[in-house]
């Protein structure tokens, strides 16, 4: 008899422990927001060599599904701005991104190490390329850069991949996060002739960017 109340006791405890779980992990927010901004490198590794490097600055904000102690979603809508000239095109490229990220945590207690990957939208809100033309004039100036011309498709989709650290301050943290991404298509441009402008100077000029960020940031 003084086993069975012994036991009868052991198991409402575990029950009640077990409901106490249950409802703090019901009453824990799986969603938490975030801002961050940094910077990010982008180059074009398409055929055609004529466009320089671009540096822009990266801003927009982070929105963290928890999935387990050790896994989240997160999903970033960013915009960012970028301009470079060479001795062969200038490029003006205004994108507003939205990348979906998975991050895993690399050690399972503290959420210090993750990685993570997933895919990107990228929609151009402006572009414009100009090529540079060798032109023989009598008088000068002489322009040697072609009308502005925007991409023919606005939107590509992009794969991503990155580390990062979180620092731990209480009721926030505070992420710094390396990312590599590359376009899975072209930007495609028809540059117009400069002596006409309602025609073509040749084929289109394809362009796939490729690109680097150190962003951080503050989540809530």
């Amino acid at each position: 008899m003084k086993a069975l109340c012994t036991t009868l006791i052991v198991f409402c405890s575990a029950l009640t422990s077990l409901k106490a779980q249950e409802s703090s992990l019901a009453k824990a927010n799986p969603v938490k927001f975030g801002v961050f901004a940094g910077l990010n490198y982008t180059n074009d590794v398409s055929a055609y060599s004529g466009i320089k490097s671009l540096s822009s600055f990266l801003a927009g904000v982070d929105i963290q599904y928890t999935l387990t102690n050790r896994t989240s979603l997160h999903l970033q809508p960013s915009w960012t701005q970028a301009e470079s000239e060479s001795n062969q095109a200038a490029l003006s490229i205004s994108t507003f991104k939205l990348p979906l990220l998975y991050r895993y945590y690399i050690s399972p207690n503290q959420k210090q190490f993750f990685v993570q990957a997933g895919f990107g939208y990228n929609y151009l809100t402006n572009s414009n390329l100009r090529l540079r033309y060798d032109i023989y004039c009598i008088q000068a100036p002489c322009p040697n850069l072609g009308p502005d011309t925007p991409s023919s498709n606005k939107s590509a989709v992009s794969g991503m991949a990155g580390i990062g650290y979180t620092i731990e301050l209480g009721k926030i943290s505070v992420p710094i996060t390396l990312q590599y991404e590359r376009n899975l298509s072209n930007y495609e441009f028809s540059p117009a002739s400069w002596l006409d402008p309602s025609k073509t100077a040749g084929g289109p000029t394809r362009v796939q960017l490729e690109s680097f960020a150190l962003t951080t940031g503050i989540n809530f």
